[in-house]
C-alpha cells in the first residue's frame, strides 16, 4: 500500500464529515480541501528531504512530537472532543512552521481558493492534516525501524504515486507554491547525511526512538546562548564567502556579455556551460552560434545532430518559421515577457513519452536561443490526452513528456534552473464545457 492509501484509510468519509462539522464548512468542500492539503504537505516534506538539515529536522520532529500512529488510530475519538482537536491542530501548525517555514499562509491561501473555504478554515485544516500526515509517517518509521535516511528514501519511493494522485486542478499551483519543480521532474534526490541518526529500538513492551546524540538543528528557545558569539562569527564568514561568489559571478556575466557584443563568429560559451552538472560537462556538448545570427543567414542549413541528439537547429519549414518568430520576439525589447509559443513540431509517439525524430528541430532551436541569451528563462508546458492504457493519468504523462525535453536541454549544457517544466494534463478543467482535450507542448518565455 502506498502512503496515500494509508492516508485514505485514516481520513474516511466519516472522519471527514466530523472535520467539516468542526470547521463549520460544507462536507464536500472540506473533503476537497483536506485532499489537497494531504498532497501539499507531502510535497513540502519531499522538498524538505532534499537537504541534509531537512532530513534531520523531519526525523527529529517525528521523534520529539511523539508521532507514531496513535493519533491516526484514535482520530475518531479525538474529533469528538473540541479541546483535543484544537491541540492537534495547534501542534500540526507548529510542525508546519518548523518544517515548511514561511509557507503556512501561502498554502492556506492556495487551498482556500482551490476548495472554496474560508482562509481561517484552511489554516485550521492545514494543522490537522499535517498532524495526520506526520503521524502516518511516524508509524512507518516505528514499524520499519527507519533511520532518517531511510525515511527520506521511503518518501521519494512515493514520488510517482504522488504525481499520479494530486488532483489536476491543484497540481500546477501546488508545484509552484511549494517549489517542487525539480522533484516532479525527477532531478532532485533525497539528501544523504554524513552522520546517521539512531534507529528505533524495542524495549520489549513498546518501541521508542533512541534519543539522538547530535545537536538539534532547531535549538530550543530556552537554550543557553553561550555559543552566540561563535554563531555570529560563522554567519559573518558565510556572508563574506557568498559576497565573494556573487562578485565572481557578476564579473563572469560582464565578461560574457562583452564577448557576445563583439559580433565575432567564434564559438559562444554561455554561463550555463560552467554551471551545468558534472554529467553535462563531461559530455562536452559543442556550442553552435547559429541562433545568434539572423535567420536569413542560416537558410538551407541542415541539422547536425550530436551524441545527445541536439545539434544545429534545422531551418526548413515549420522549424524555420518557429525560429524566425522566436528570434523576432526575443530581439524586440518592446515586446513584454510571458509570450507563449507552441512547439508544433515537438511530438511524441502515441501513448508514450518517446520523442519522434521530427521533434529535434524545434528543440535544437530552443537550445541555441537559450545559449545565445544567458538571462533567458522558459517554462515548458505539456498537455496529453492519450494516457489510458499506460497506467498513468494524462497529467502524469504530460509531466513526463515535458521533462524528457527538459533533460535534453540540460544535456546540451543549459542550466536546469533556467527551464521550468509543468504538466497540465488534458488542459480541460471541470466546468470547461465544449473544450477539447489537448495534446501539445508550449514554451512560455519567462525572461528574455
Amino acid at each position: 500500500m502506498t502512503l496515500f492509501g494509508a492516508f485514505n484509510e485514516v481520513l474516511t468519509p466519516e472522519i471527514l464529515a466530523k472535520i467539516a462539522l468542526y470547521e463549520d464548512e460544507p462536507a464536500e468542500k472540506t473533503t476537497k480541501a483536506v485532499e489537497g492539503l494531504v498532497h501539499t504537505v507531502f510535497g513540502g516534506l519531499l522538498k524538505r528531504t532534499t537537504t541534509e538539515i531537512g532530513v534531520n529536522q523531519l526525523y527529529s520532529q517525528l521523534q520529539k512530537s511523539g508521532y507514531d500512529g496513535a493519533l491516526a488510530a484514535n482520530l475518531n475519538a479525538v474529533l469528538k472532543d473540541a479541546t483535543q482537536t484544537h491541540t492537534v491542530i495547534t501542534n500540526g501548525n507548529e510542525a508546519i512552521s518548523r518544517l515548511l517555514p514561511a509557507m503556512k499562509s501561502s498554502i492556506a491561501s492556495m487551498i482556500s481558493s482551490y476548495a472554496g473555504i474560508r482562509n481561517s478554515s484552511a489554516i485550521s485544516l492545514l494543522g490537522l492534516t499535517a498532524a495526520v500526515v506526520l503521524d502516518v509517517l511516524g508509524k512507518q518509521v516505528r514499524e520499519k525501524k527507519l533511520d532518517a535516511d531511510g525515511l527520506a528514501a521511503s518518501l521519494f519511493d512515493q514520488r510517482e504515486a504522488f504525481i499520479n494522485a494530486v488532483p489536476e486542478g491543484l497540481f500546477p499551483q501546488l508545484v509552484e507554491k511549494v517549489g517542487i519543480q525539480q522533484i516532479v521532474a525527477g532531478v532532485a534526490t533525497p539528501a544523504k547525511r554524513a552522520a546517521q541518526s539512531p534507529p528505533l529500538r524495542s524495549t520489549g513492551t513498546a518501541t521508542r526512538p533512541v534519543p539522538p546524540s547530535t545537536v538539534s538543528f532547531e535549538p530550543d528557545p530556552d537554550e543557553d546562548g553561550g555559543n552566540s558569539l561563535s554563531k555570529w562569527l560563522i554567519g559573518l564568514i558565510i556572508l563574506a564567502a557568498l559576497g565573494g561568489l556573487g562578485y565572481y559571478a557578476w564579473q563572469n556575466t560582464q565578461q560574457h556579455s562583452a564577448s557576445t557584443d563583439t559580433g565575432l563568429d567564434g564559438a559562444l560559451v554561455s554561463s550555463d556551460t560552467a554551471q551545468s552538472d558534472t554529467v553535462a560537462r563531461s559530455l562536452a556538448v559543442p556550442v553552435d552560434t547559429t541562433a545568434a545570427r539572423p535567420a536569413s543567414a542560416t537558410a538551407g542549413a541542415t541539422s547536425a545532430t550530436t551524441a545527445t541528439g541536439i545539434g544545429t537547429a534545422p531551418t526548413a519549414g515549420g522549424d524555420a518559421a518557429f525560429n524566425t518568430a522566436l528570434t523576432t520576439y526575443l530581439n524586440d525589447a518592446t515586446q513584454p515577457k510571458g509570450r507563449i509559443f507552441e512547439l508544433s513540431g515537438v511530438t511524441f509517439a502515441p501513448a508514450s513519452f518517446s520523442l519522434t525524430p521530427a521533434a529535434q528541430g524545434q528543440i535544437n532551436t530552443l537550445v541555441q536561443q537559450l545559449k545565445a541569451r544567458p538571462t533567458m528563462q522558459v517554462q515548458l508546458q505539456g498537455y496529453a490526452n492519450d494516457a489510458p492504457g499506460l497506467g498513468l493519468t494524462n497529467k502524469a504523462l504530460s509531466f513526463k513528456r515535458v521533462n524528457v525535453i527538459k533533460q535534453q536541454l540540460v544535456l546540451a549544457g543549459i542550466n536546469y534552473l533556467r527551464v521550468d517544466a509543468i504538466g497540465l494534463g488534458t488542459g480541460v478543467k471541470p466546468g470547461d464545457l465544449g473544450k477539447q482535450p489537448q495534446k501539445k507542448i508550449n514554451v512560455k518565455i519567462i525572461s528574455k
